[in-house]
């Protein structure tokens, strides 16, 4: 029989594609829900191939304890997606940095009681870059971001702290857990759920929500190619600590003309919105700091991938093809004709 594994936060742009990836591997899944009686929700997971004989769904809440570990009975191996991906709260250590440490702990805890063999954590490039770097700076898997706080960076605190808690509870149980630190991630988006995440900063500007475009630029993993480097973590006998995926930086400007170029229906705005005025936008959009602006605006931080390409042998697919498919799955879903 083959292996069962769980991935929690299933119905999520990374666990959806998660569990895809494993399905056509020939895997068994346990796809925990917050509510798995919610058909409707989870309708993109049950209708994927094989999920009908080798799909379940199962119970899981990050911020309860123990709630988890009817999830993990049986299984062999786990996949730790879930997390929040909220970037401003009105209480950013309750609502993001609470529900991603606490999360960690809960699942390592049951995946220790479970005695599971391997757990692969999903984390961020945020967990990485800290702010006390040169531009010019090479992030490698050694490097810790140590500069986030609540009030400057709640997310990236947030990656930190989970990540440091799960490895402090599977180092003591002798568990082996990787990390998987993604940068911004793209590739189609199979339900509207999906656009609340990464996907949203191109959404937002084929929506025409901007007047223009700024100049800011990002690395970018296309979510199928993350969905085989969690896969493979799981798989290769002596696997890294932690594994960044990241594959080339590009601006949104240059998304947003491709997009236009390939999609013209889309409402890409033409102008070039200022650096000037994303900084004055930031007074009052916490979604952007200073310090993200500092790194992203008319460059974007540099991630090292040879671990990723060599130790799980991901080649990543071009950039161009992971912008212009998420735009098409937008484009497709209908999502944008419910922009009001």
């Amino acid at each position: 029989m083959s292996k069962l594994v769980c991935v929690t936060g299933a119905t999520g742009y990374v666990g959806a594609y998660v569990v895809k990836e494993l399905l056509a591997r020939g895997y068994r899944v346990r796809a925990t829900v917050r509510d798995p009686s919610d058909t409707k929700k989870a309708a993109h997971l049950t209708a994927l191939p094989r999920a009908a004989e080798a799909l379940e769904l199962a119970a899981g809440d990050l911020e309860r304890q123990g709630s988890f570990d009817q999830a993990l009975r049986g299984c062999d191996l786990v996949v730790h997606t879930a997390s929040a991906v909220t970037l401003a709260a009105k209480d950013p250590q309750r609502e993001i940095v609470d529900v991603a440490v606490n999360g960690a702990k809960n699942v390592l805890s049951a995946a220790v009681r479970a005695k599971v063999s391997r757990v692969v954590l999903t984390s961020s490039v945020a967990a990485v870059a800290g702010e006390d770097r040169p531009l010019c700076h090479l992030f490698t898997e050694a490097d810790w971001n140590e500069t986030a706080t609540v009030k400057s960076d709640a997310y990236g605190l947030s990656k930190v702290l989970a990540e440091r808690a799960g490895r402090e509870i599977a180092r003591d149980a002798g568990l082996t857990m990787v990390s998987i630190l993604p940068s911004l991630v793209l590739g189609p988006v199979m339900t509207a759920q999906h656009l609340r995440t990464s996907p949203a900063v191109l959404f937002e500007v084929m929506s025409g929500k901007w007047p223009g475009v700024p100049d800011l630029h990002f690395q970018i993993i296309d979510v199928r190619d993350l969905a085989v480097a969690h896969v493979r973590a799981l798989e290769v006998e002596r696997p890294a600590e932690r594994y960044l995926c990241s594959n080339d930086a590009v601006g949104l400007r240059l998304m947003g003309a491709e997009i236009k170029m390939a999609f013209p229906e889309a409402k890409v705005p033409s102008l070039a919105l200022p650096d000037a005025l994303m900084y004055a936008t930031a007074l009052f959009d916490k979604r952007l700091t200073v310090g993200f602006l500092h790194r992203n605006l008319g460059h974007a931080p540099r991630f090292d991938n040879q671990r990723m390409r060599e130790g799980l042998g991901v080649e990543p697919r071009p950039v161009r093809q992971s912008v212009l498919d998420t735009a098409r799955s937008i484009l497709d879903g209908g999502y944008l004709s419910r922009v009001k």
